[in-house]
């Protein structure tokens, strides 16, 4: 791993969780304690995290989502990746939800010439499918959430719970054995809803989310069904995963 994608991974993984030791960003990552002294001291410079004895913890205003532009260009070949898997889960004639999210609208590129029905949240989602001539689309409306430009509280959720779909494919900051998680409460709400409205839930997440907690918690692992991650996930964690009951599936 090269120091700027070490250091982008330390950065995650003390905004995920609020506050990480040495230690445990160490054993997480593989190198030596010296070595995440150095990189912390790095990224405290930047302005991206503050240390503190033992480890660092994320300023608070770094404990929202990253701008969704930048999170695009994140594990990019990884996300692709992902998204060209669950492509192949979709059958023409169904009718599903593609939640917000940088790996979900990867996702809704892959399906511009498919015949489906496609609910959407997220304002970059919908500008990808507007045009698509098979695809019957349909916006959720509500607040505008800024940083991830979705759609988001009570009137989003008032719409979603009157659908049912075949599936929906959800975007995540986190997942572990403890259930499925993310960064902003705004968008919690919404995700619950999505998973009630559906018959099958399949989570898109890169390695690097994977057995991280996030902020807030949007349901616990057994409401889903299908995990799709990449190459890079640890294969002890998905043999945790899977004797948990879950489906994974590796791009």
């Amino acid at each position: 791993m090269l120091v700027d994608e070490r250091r982008h991974r330390i950065a995650q993984l003390v905004m995920a969780h609020g506050a990480m030791t040495v230690a445990e960003l160490s054993r997480r990552l593989g190198v030596s304690a010296v070595t995440i002294r150095s990189d912390l001291e790095a990224l405290e410079k930047q302005g991206i995290l503050r240390r503190n004895r033992g480890g660092a913890v994320a300023p608070q205003v770094l404990r929202f989502a990253p701008a969704f532009q930048e999170k695009t260009s994140l594990h990019r070949s990884e996300k692709e990746a992902i998204a060209g898997l669950a492509a192949q889960l979709v059958e023409d004639g169904e009718w599903i939800i593609i939640d917000a999210g940088s790996t979900t609208l990867f996702l809704a590129r892959r399906l511009r010439d498919r015949r489906l029905t496609v609910v959407v949240n997220s304002v970059y989602t919908l500008n990808e499918l507007v045009g698509a001539p098979r695809v019957e689309l349909i916006a959720v409306g509500g607040c505008l959430y800024e940083p991830g430009l979705s759609f988001v509280g009570p009137l989003a959720e008032s719409f979603l719970e009157t659908l049912h779909v075949d599936k929906v494919f959800l975007g995540v900051n986190g997942v572990s054995l403890k259930g499925i998680s993310v960064n902003n409460a705004q968008e919690a709400g919404v995700k619950r809803r999505m998973i009630e409205a559906a018959e099958e839930v399949i989570v898109l997440a890169d390695s690097s989310k994977l057995g991280v907690d996030s902020f807030v918690t949007i349901s616990p692992l057994r409401k889903v069904h299908i995990l799709i991650t990449d190459s890079g996930a640890p294969e002890e964690l998905l043999t945790e995963f899977r004797e948990a009951g879950l489906e994974v599936l590796v791009a």
